[in-house]
């Protein structure tokens, strides 16, 4: 890189942060990595203005590399924080230390969180100066600019800030309209960090549909946005040819929701020869899919599709948004397998208005379907969210910076710690669906069909140890992994021993299990 860059003038240095819940499963999760700040990155870059980037997930110690950063930095110093709500105490601690140890600096919170509850961040986290709610590739030059001149920032369209005793809320900045406007994607400036999984790609923005659940529209506003099929190809194409890629996973929130444009990008994927061994998962509702164009992505490399089935019981279906029936995701799923697809599916227990037979009949259905991966997620009412509000008022429990809003607190809290789900049902306790899901996973798992794919099949091995590294590397999370086996096997001997427990699993649990071991 030209030595010219690193001359000392004032930079933003983007800060992302890392969710620090995910307990002894931290070392097996796969690193994504952070599409919101690199696309902001790439516009500084067209403009040819200078940052930095820290990344908490990869770089364990931020403040000793921001230190290092800064030297190469002239005042004032403009800290850029981006966070998800899983993540929003590590974003407050961040901002707290630096603003203590810089306090002439500049210190903006950005992402779906601080977009969704800017005035509730602003009201507790005195170290943030401003809040940017939406998609900032916008203004983020004007920003930097106004800033670096010292002029004032208060007309940019986004920024929430505090004017003496008010919060000020500015007029949200314009959706992009056409993503491919947005410059080439810096995935070099990622390169040198060996953690990051680099099988996913984001080819399109939001989803058009309601979900109670869904936070996504508090950025897209249901405002479905795609790159052209040609683009995404590119892209493709530099995964597989610079970084190495066979399986590549499209994150995209809703791949099917313009299906003219799929069949443009399937087209467009038939024609390269970089592609024509690559396998693609995706996700998507089953209300989008059909047989031509379920045939068509399967004859151009798309192999596993990702469902949000989240419950079959038909009326909380349509009470979280969701314009389908159990019928209906069943018959697409049998579909989708006949052509040859692996299915894949998320369950979301804790649901209001949820009995435990709709959670049993969630596990009957995932057994029954044959699914190759099933998680039982307890549901997270995400601020922004309709149910964030409805559920404000039926009991949600939110502990300090949302440090319990996790949606696999089963799994991932240790077993001698209590589970703090955001929210239950009525007529439900935390220990009590503890076990449920629990029990879920053992019911689902633990059959013997699925143990052998568990222990042979390439990507569930990938899934512990995994993408691109060393032989050492490997070799350090084997304690770690003797640790987790030893969590989960503890946890399960609980579950076992919750049945002479009220609100534990029940003996009919354990014999479904044992017969359903040979099926």
């Amino acid at each position: 890189m030209n030595n010219i860059y690193w001359k000392i003038v004032v930079r933003m240095i983007f800060i992302n942060t890392a969710i620090d819940t995910t307990g002894l499963f931290r070392p097996f999760f796969q690193i994504s990595i952070p599409y919101g700040v690199g696309h902001l990155m790439a516009v500084l870059r067209e403009a040819n203005i200078k940052f930095s980037f820290i990344d908490q997930q990869v770089q364990k110690d931020v403040f000793v590399e921001i230190d290092k950063q800064i030297q190469n930095h002239q005042k004032p110093y403009i800290f850029s924080i981006s966070t998800l709500t899983e993540s929003f105490s590590a974003a407050r601690k961040i901002s707290d230390i630096l603003k203590n140890k810089y306090p002439d600096s500049v210190i903006i919170m950005g992402g779906l969180h601080p977009t969704s509850v800017p005035l509730e961040i602003l009201n507790s986290v005195q170290s943030v100066d401003y809040v940017f709610a939406g998609e900032a590739e916008t203004e983020i030059v004007k920003i930097y600019e106004r800033i670096k001149s010292g002029q004032d920032i208060y007309d940019i369209h986004g920024l929430v800030y505090r004017r003496d005793d008010e919060i000020i809320f500015n007029n949200p900045p314009d959706l992009i309209k056409d993503i491919d406007s947005i410059p080439e994607f810096p995935y070099d400036i990622f390169a040198k960090y060996k953690h990051y999984n680099f099988g996913h790609i984001m080819t399109s923005r939001g989803c058009p549909y309601n979900c109670t659940f869904c936070c996504v529209k508090a950025v897209g506003k249901r405002r479905y946005r795609f790159k052209s099929a040609k683009s995404s190809v590119q892209e493709l194409e530099l995964l597989v040819s610079e970084f190495g890629q066979k399986e590549i996973a499209f994150f995209d929130d809703n791949l099917l929701a313009n299906k003219k444009r799929i069949f443009d990008l399937c087209a467009e994927i038939r024609q390269s020869e970089i592609l024509k061994n690559v396998r693609f998962s995706f996700q998507a509702r089953t209300r989008d899919m059909d047989e031509e164009i379920l045939q068509e992505m399967y004859n151009s490399g798309f192999k596993t599709i990702f469902f949000g089935i989240e419950t079959v019981s038909d009326e909380i279906l349509k009470d979280i948004g969701k314009d389908e029936t159990h019928t209906e995701i069943e018959s697409v799923i049998r579909m989708a397998q006949q052509i040859g697809f692996g299915i894949m599916a998320n369950f979301l227990f804790c649901l209001p208005n949820e009995t435990r037979e709709v959670r049993e009949a969630c596990v009957e259905f995932a057994i029954r379907n044959k699914l190759e991966l099933a998680k039982f997620n307890n549901v997270v009412p995400y601020p922004g969210t309709v149910m964030y509000d409805q559920t404000l008022e039926k009991g949600l429990d939110v502990h300090k910076d949302y440090i319990n809003f996790n949606s696999q607190e089963v799994l991932v809290r240790p077993f001698y710690k209590k589970v703090n789900f955001p929210y239950l049902p009525e007529g439900t306790t935390s220990y009590g669906m503890r076990q449920e899901i629990l029990m879920a996973y053992f019911r689902f798992y633990f059959r013997f069909k699925m143990l052998i794919r568990v222990f042979t099949k390439r990507s569930w091995g990938g899934a512990i140890f995994s993408y691109g590294e060393s032989f050492r590397d490997v070799l350090k999370k084997i304690p770690a992994f003797i640790l987790l086996l030893i969590d989960i096997s503890i946890k399960f001997e609980l579950m076992f021993l919750s049945v002479f427990s009220k609100n534990g699993i029940k003996f009919k649990d354990i014999t479904k299990s044992i017969i359903g071991f040979f099926k």
